[in-house]
């Protein structure tokens, strides 16, 4: 099961052209392109633009340093959920898409009666793409990208794939279930694709970028499987020339995961280029995040790291749920910025649509922050939640102060991947990777000039904690059925000091929100159901749709 990191950027320009007598000027669309990018369980420690120097990802620093770096921006804590948020504008509990990541034989998917973002795009004249990972829904056509907004999708439909071979596994009562799940489509692409996943997506963004009618507005997914781990018995995957080139990298396993963030952050400066190749990057909003916090230990542990916030992907401690993300427009780069207020996946339907210049709906929990971004004021947002009453438990962040409650899976709560930040020689040059990188040529080629005085944001975003190892502490506040835990997460973001006996009416009232919100989950299906009609041997040895006959 899986979820990722998620990452998104986004860049608006409107330009004006003068009309010529001799040829008709080539019409631009008033609205803005956007071009939203996910990066899949990737952690707050695997980036380097929040100050750590191991594994370097310069052409997503500068897009984060010429544009607006979320310093506070939150996700669900699983896949699934956060995918849904994203799409609805709603928290996943409120669609019944919260709980464990969605199965590639359950017959479930994201509620038709839910009006996706594509779907609002589509409205408004955009030709709308996915690229990569979709995983809300695959047992029945209508579930699928392109019954649901989407003009084309190329990518898999599942939680992740192996970056070769392009099949994902089920374990079914120890049965291995195993099936192909890269689709142009409705058609499964067996004998037309070659090479390493991250490269056929990125290549396919380039493609989309490049045929598009520029009579219309782009709207541009691209959900990389990276860095998410593959099946068991190859977890990590990468091209060896890449995982050479990261000898630095001390654990051998965050040695390929390094290499895999390295041919992530190559397609964004790679996707940047061909949008200036196609002359519409200064019409472009680009956005990058993170699904979810990495999974640095557990089932599909894929090494990354979200040190040194506390908990992994599954948590809702800060290491689950604060994520990466960012926004870039050309339109930003003369007002960058560190912004620090609140946002929520939940967030981006709204603010994207008024970014695009459309009025947000209101009948969802998103709000919509694009002013608040854009001129660096105090955000709009105020709370959020992570309920899963599939696994049992429920936190809400309140201003300074998150509370959780119910169960909380140890394993997933503890500081993880300190461990794994060890370098062997010499640290590599960060400046050098900068200047290397293909984002700088862009910006050269915008006028924008690389400053050295960008990097000191690093020094803001890098968080310091007094965390002493990876093992459990036994004067943490753990979460049970009969335990709550009340954090300052503004004065204490590594979640050390459990507040509820100094602050019971904070506690009392966080509790009585979160209350009313669990009042409004739709319950999940417990437990989730392999349906043996999905088995891949079944439809040509592929996992697709399987319930179309199903009542």
């Amino acid at each position: 099961m899986k979820f990722k990191y998620v990452f998104v950027l986004v860049y608006i320009n409107f330009t004006s052209q003068t009309h010529s007598c001799a040829r008709e000027p080539k019409k631009e669309p008033s609205r803005p392109n956007i071009v939203f990018i996910i990066a899949d369980d990737m952690g707050w420690n695997d980036v380097s633009f929040h100050g750590y120097d191991q594994i370097l990802t310069p052409n997503i620093d500068l897009l984060a340093y010429f544009g607006v770096i979320f310093e506070r921006y939150y996700s669900h804590c699983i896949c699934t959920p956060a995918r849904s948020a994203l799409l609805t504008g709603k928290f996943a509990h409120v669609t019944g898409m919260q709980g464990l990541p969605l199965l590639n034989s359950e017959d479930r998917g994201l509620p038709l009666t839910e009006k996706v973002l594509p779907q609002y795009f589509k409205e408004l004249g955009y030709a709308t793409h996915l690229v990569g990972k979709w995983h809300v829904g695959q047992s029945r056509t209508k579930f699928l990208p392109t019954s649901r907004g989407f003009d084309s999708h190329f990518g898999h439909r599942g939680g992740f794939i192996d970056y070769y071979e392009y099949e994902l596994q089920e374990d079914w009562n120890s049965t291995i279930r195993s099936g192909f799940d890269l689709f142009r489509n409705l058609n499964p692409v067996w004998n037309t694709e070659k090479g390493y996943i991250t490269d056929l997506y990125n290549n396919e963004a380039k493609s989309v970028i490049l045929s598009h009618d520029e009579s219309k507005p782009l709207f541009l997914m691209v959900n990389h499987n990276a860095p998410h781990s593959a099946n068991n018995g190859a977890l990590l995957q990468a091209p060896p020339d890449e995982v050479r080139a990261m000898r630095h990298v001390e654990n051998p396993e965050r040695k390929i995961f390094a290499a895999s963030v390295k041919k992530l952050d190559d397609s964004v400066g790679d996707i940047m280029q061909t949008l200036l190749k196609k002359g519409i990057l200064n019409n472009t909003i680009i956005a990058f995040i993170s699904d979810n916090g990495a999974m640095t230990s557990g089932l599909h542990l894929n090494y990354g790291s979200n040190w040194p916030l506390r908990g992994i992907k599954m948590s809702p401690y800060e290491g689950g749920v604060r994520v990466n993300g960012l926004v870039w427009s050309q339109n930003l780069t003369n007002n960058n910025h560190a912004w620090g207020g609140y946002m929520h996946v939940v967030d981006w339907l709204p603010t994207l649509l008024r970014a695009a210049g459309a009025k947000p709906p209101t009948n969802i929990d998103g709000i919509d922050l694009w002013n608040d971004i854009v001129h660096n004021r105090r955000s709009k947002r105020s709370e959020f939640f992570e309920i899963n009453d599939y696994t049992g438990y429920a936190s809400i962040v309140s201003g300074d102060f998150k509370l959780v409650t119910g169960y909380v899976n140890p394993q997933y709560s503890t500081y993880q991947g300190g461990d794994l930040r060890g370098i062997i020689g010499p640290k590599p040059s960060y400046l050098k990777s900068l200047e290397k990188s293909k984002m700088y040529s862009v910006l050269n080629n915008v006028d924008k000039q690389f400053n050295i005085k960008y990097v000191s944001l690093r020094n803001k975003l890098r968080i310091d904690c007094k965390v002493r190892n990876d093992s459990q502490d036994g004067a943490l506040c753990y979460s049970d059925k009969n335990k709550m835990c009340l954090f300052n997460i503004k004065e204490d973001p590594c979640e050390m000091q459990d507040l509820t006996e100094n602050y019971p009416d904070v506690v009392q009232n966080m509790l009585d929100r979160l209350k009313i919100e669990i009042n409004r989950t739709i319950p999940r299906q417990v437990p989730a159901v392999s349906d043996p009609r999905a088995a891949p041997r079944l439809h040509n040895f592929a996992w697709d749709v399987w319930a179309d006959n199903v009542s």
